[in-house]
């Protein structure tokens, strides 16, 4: 009976203090919920991913995802206000928001519309010059301003030869379908319901300009320096998720598909909308050019449209925008070390 009862207490201190140690797999956890806006876009899909598979815990990560499909434009002002601690901007509204004395700074560029940004006209409008006199929709002072103005002058047509009429991209195929607008500029999957309830066409879509339209993490200022360890984290935790897409994506989409109420279909064809970029693309991004494949050129670019159209007054210095050096770390071992100094 005492042989039994030292075997029974043996067991159970075992049992106690194996139970007290941290799963070796699992980084331990960070205390305040980091609160990162949820988007149905492509570029966006790896957060899902990672929320659902238990990868931010496994980094230590203690992320809170916060659903932002209802009003896209409306989680950026959450982030200057500190409601939300990361969203994925738009790059002209991070330039737009930074221009206006904002202190936001993007650190992860997860993709570029490749197709997903889309001009739909009403049945009888053959080209973007058979617009004039006519009116289209769409959200002024954001990037589908800054896109059809960079088509207008692609077309020789000056800004007031179409009349814009304010509306959110979301109802835009409703207002396209009642006839108050001949065409409207918005996203997927918009641009495909206004098609199947208007039976336009597209004139025009971003995989016509590569790099028009980047989406770019961003955060404030202030929340990246106190919180740069578990920045690193959550790069690290993108990295393994977007190699999990790319070799799993059957597995991948139908994750995303789950979380966001559709289909496999319909997250594939989606997806085929947008570049998604891995991390050696993402840090040829952040490099210095001119054209619409930097992601500085590219903000200068928008910075001086803003200018132009009256909505800012400031020129915004491109390196205080865009933090290179998470990806620059997240891909130090990728590159040799004369061109990581």
């Amino acid at each position: 009976m005492l042989r039994r009862k030292l075997l029974f207490l043996l067991v159970s201190l075992t049992v106690l203090v194996t139970g007290c140690k941290p799963t070796p797999d699992v980084a331990p956890m960070s205390a305040t919920p980091i609160r990162i806006g949820a988007s149905y876009w492509p570029g966006q899909f790896w957060a899902d991913i990672a929320n659902q598979k238990g990868w931010f815990k496994e980094a230590g990560l203690n992320v809170e995802m916060v659903d932002t499909n209802a009003d896209y434009f409306a989680s950026f002002d959450q982030v200057v206000k500190g409601e939300l601690d990361i969203v994925a901007f738009t790059l002209y509204d991070l330039t737009l928001y930074q221009a206006r004395g904002n202190d936001v700074v993007g650190f992860l560029a997860s993709d570029y519309s490749s197709g997903a940004d889309a001009l739909v006209v009403r049945p009888g409008i053959g080209t973007v010059r058979d617009l004039a006199g006519k009116k289209i929709g769409l959200p002024k002072g954001t990037y589908l301003e800054y896109m059809w103005a960079v088509l207008l002058g692609r077309n020789d047509l000056k800004p007031d030869a179409v009349q814009i009429v304010e509306m959110s991209a979301e109802k835009g195929a409703d207002e396209l379908r009642s006839g108050r607008v001949d065409a409207i500029f918005t996203w997927e999957p918009f641009v495909g319901d206004a098609l199947a309830k208007t039976g336009g066409k597209k004139l025009f879509d971003s995989s016509q300009i590569p790099g028009i339209s980047w989406t770019i993490y961003a955060s404030r200022g202030d929340f990246l320096r106190q919180h740069s360890s578990e920045i690193h984290k959550l790069m690290q935790v993108w990295k393994r998720t977007e190699e999990y897409i790319h070799k799993e994506p059957n597995e991948a989409y139908a994750i995303v598909a789950e979380v966001n109420r559709t289909t496999v279909a319909e997250v594939r064809a989606f997806a085929q909308l947008d570049k998604s970029l891995n991390p050696n693309e993402n840090r040829a991004a952040f490099s210095y050019a001119g054209g619409f494949d930097s992601l500085h050129g590219s903000a200068r670019r928008m910075n001086d449209f803003q200018i132009q159209a009256g909505l800012v007054n400031n020129q915004i210095e491109s390196p205080k925008l865009l933090d290179s050096s998470f990806i620059h770390e997240l891909t130090r071992n990728d590159f040799p070390a004369s061109m990581t100094q």
